[in-house]
């Protein structure tokens, strides 16, 4: 029980377990199996951007153009499909490799220059908006032919998706690598004291640049896989995702210094977020109160996880 206290997703665990119970109580069918496929559908996109970005925290670097990254992938395999007839499998694989190639382009920019990561994703993110909407004139772009692909990113089974599984996969194979190999260990070093890392032998340039290519990756997934659930990328959406993602990073136990956090606790945050949106619908709320209880529930789990880490370091 102590040894799960001292975790960082300590305080993700505990507003799921809160808000569940508000929202079983005042509305009885927010936790039907049709009601929680459309909580964990909602929550799988957000899930996946958010695991990029709490990896890319907890080694100590912010990215905020994960929500334009969320639309040029899709927007590039639609284009290259609809346009230039390249296979929607092989537009698929170029669309992520363009989101990898922006994660290089912050690293690059952020670590070679030495410019703050916060700033630059901020530059990139304005960029690669303007280009998107320059591009397609602010329309939306459709795709309305069943595929093997869309299947496989999201089909629909029974009262859940496959972008569930997902989710969960990236989530699961990410947080076994940052708590069981050595990758994940200069992860956290790099993020937590970047000098000693460097005594360490760890390159931390090259775990940086790493998790920045991840971080751009996974939300280029993401946003293929939403493309896939409605046929169609809105050139103007994606923004509010950046902003939840960084919020389920932080609900899972993320410092904004770096050093710390948890994946398992940042899904966790994307299925807090998305049931909360649901719920506020099903017990009658105004949907506008969303982002106030976002910002309390933020507030209450960072104030959880320091409370523990507090008080276990006086014990210590």
């Amino acid at each position: 029980m102590i040894r799960f206290l001292k975790r960082p997703e300590t305080g993700a665990v505990a507003s799921v377990l809160v808000i569940w119970t508000i929202f079983a109580i005042l509305a009885p069918r927010f936790l039907s199996t049709a009601n929680m496929g459309n909580v964990l559908t909602a929550a799988a996109e957000m899930g996946i951007i958010a695991v990029g970005v709490a990896l890319l925290i907890i080694s100590g670097e912010f990215d905020i153009s994960v929500g334009s990254v969320y639309i040029l992938a899709p927007t590039v395999m639609l284009k290259l499909t609809t346009v230039w007839s390249i296979p929607l499998w092989l537009a698929f694989l170029i669309a992520l490799a363009v989101a990898a190639c922006v994660g290089l382009l912050n690293a690059f920019l952020t670590l070679r220059f030495r410019f703050p990561s916060f700033i630059v994703t901020l530059a990139t993110m304005l960029l690669i908006s303007g280009i998107i909407l320059a591009v397609t004139n602010g329309f939306v772009t459709s795709y309305m032919v069943k595929n093997t692909l869309f299947d496989v990113l999201t089909k629909r089974v029974g009262d859940f998706r496959v972008s569930t599984l997902w989710m969960l996969a990236i989530g699961g194979v990410i947080a076994f690598l940052l708590d069981n190999t050595r990758y994940g260990n200069s992860v956290y070093a790099t993020g937590g004291s970047p000098e000693v890392a460097r005594r360490l032998g760890i390159n931390v340039l090259r775990v940086k640049m790493t998790n920045f290519v991840i971080c751009s990756t996974l939300a280029g997934l993401a946003g293929c896989i939403g493309t896939a659930r409605v046929f169609s990328v809105n050139p103007t959406a994606g923004f509010d995702l950046m902003f939840n993602a960084a919020a389920a990073a932080f609900i899972g136990g993320c410092l904004i210094t770096g050093g710390r956090g948890s994946i398992v606790g940042t899904v966790l945050g994307a299925i807090l977020l998305s049931s909360l949106s649901s719920g506020l619908i099903y017990a009658g709320a105004s949907p506008y109160w969303y982002r106030a209880f976002v910002g309390g529930i933020i507030l209450l789990a960072v104030l959880i996880n320091f409370s523990f880490t507090r008080g276990f370091r006086r014990a210590t």
